[in-house]
């Protein structure tokens, strides 16, 4: 899901700015089940192990441009784990991470603190932690962890009022420890940095629901990258600078792709307001086609709840035919195994759109 305003404007904002302009925090809705404390939930214990090991003659470059990339997954097709493996932590990353989120975490007035604190980081990282920050030593072992999950343990699913966490924070951190490992004359000690700010990476795009979410995370992935590769450059080592590369070279396509496939479910040239101030719908040809197969068989969870989300305001102001099929997919796939896909697609069923919010979406009437 991507939960915030729809206006036209923010696709190619927002992946041309590549993450930084919707790091604040949070959108509408509430967090659930969990109060949390200042000293917060403590890690469970992790180990984190080596690379697999990489084969040079077996590296091939994923050519996103090639006909049959057409239905990968926005996925790295390199093996990550060939760079950056994930830790074997039992404990949920999210229970920390959820802390901060804004507005409600009882941790949001320490991260505020911290952010207000920032110091200058060097070429292309912006600002960062101090090396020592608290907040960043903290943070390391939640990174070990095996998995990271905020819906709907955390917060609930509830369309286009999704509460997200707040990810400038995530994004600060691996910002810090690759500023620290660009610092750090040890190469072993840098790598470590290195690879737990892509596991961060890792951790944030794997539950697949949040389109800003996982940009956020391949944003963390590709910091972090560019510092391996750095280091592997500088160490002469360029096996592993090779393996870096073709990482970062898929980052790119990722965010165009992700891109394509918002662009192709966004209604928002589609609702139009009139001078009566009444709503209604004008699809361009075959979108409405495009969004239910989307919807239905979208290889990514979080475009196939953008299309169902979508499905909302057809079913709600569309044609009449549009609003009896938008309907009737919505009863199919609220019926899902997917219990993310299930629970978006009864709320979109059952939730009629706010004037307010079809105002703030529509083109204005013409004068």
């Amino acid at each position: 899901m991507n939960t915030h305003n729809r206006k036209s404007k923010w696709v190619p904002v927002l992946l041309a700015v590549a993450v930084v302009v919707v790091l604040a925090g949070s959108l509408g809705a509430r967090l659930i089940g969990r109060q949390g404390t200042v000293d917060g939930p403590v890690a469970s214990p992790a180990v984190v192990g080596l690379p697999a090991d990489l084969v040079v003659e077996e590296l091939e470059i994923p050519c996103w441009s090639c006909p049959s990339a057409k239905d990968w997954p926005v996925r790295f097709q390199a093996n990550l784990d060939l760079l950056t493996p994930l830790g074997n932590g039992s404990a949920n990353a999210a229970t920390w991470f959820v802390d901060f989120t804004k507005d409600i975490g009882p941790r949001r007035n320490e991260v505020s603190a911290a952010m207000e604190s920032r110091i200058e980081g060097p070429e292309w990282l912006g600002q960062i932690f101090p090396a020592d920050d608290p907040l960043l030593i903290e943070a390391e072992p939640w990174c070990d962890q095996a998995t990271m999950i905020f819906y709907p343990e955390f917060f609930e699913l509830e369309g286009y009022e999704t509460r997200i966490t707040n990810l400038l924070f995530p994004l600060t951190l691996v910002r810090s420890w690759v500023a620290r490992g660009m610092a750090e004359e040890d190469s072993v000690r840098a790598m470590v940095d290195f690879r737990r700010a892509i596991r961060l990476g890792r951790l944030l795009r794997q539950e697949d629901t949040v389109v800003i979410s996982d940009l956020v995370g391949l944003a963390c992935i590709h910091i972090g990258a560019r510092g391996v590769y750095r280091r592997a450059l500088a160490d002469g080592d360029l096996e592993l600078a090779l393996l870096a590369s073709v990482v970062l070279g898929e980052v790119a396509p990722q965010r165009l792709r992700t891109m394509e496939h918002l662009t192709t479910t966004d209604l928002s040239d589609s609702l139009l307001q009139g001078p009566d101030g009444s709503f209604e719908l004008s699809l361009r040809p075959d979108m409405f086609e495009v969004i239910i197969a989307s919807a239905r068989g979208n290889s990514d969870r979080r475009f196939r709840l953008e299309a169902i989300i979508g499905l909302n305001i057809v079913a709600s102001i569309g044609s009449p035919e549009q609003q009896e099929i938008g309907g009737a997919v919505l009863d199919e796939l609220a019926d899902s195994n997917d219990p993310i896909i299930a629970e978006t697609a009864r709320w979109s069923r059952d939730t009629a759109p706010t004037q307010e919010f079809l105002k703030d979406w529509a083109k204005p009437p013409m004068k």
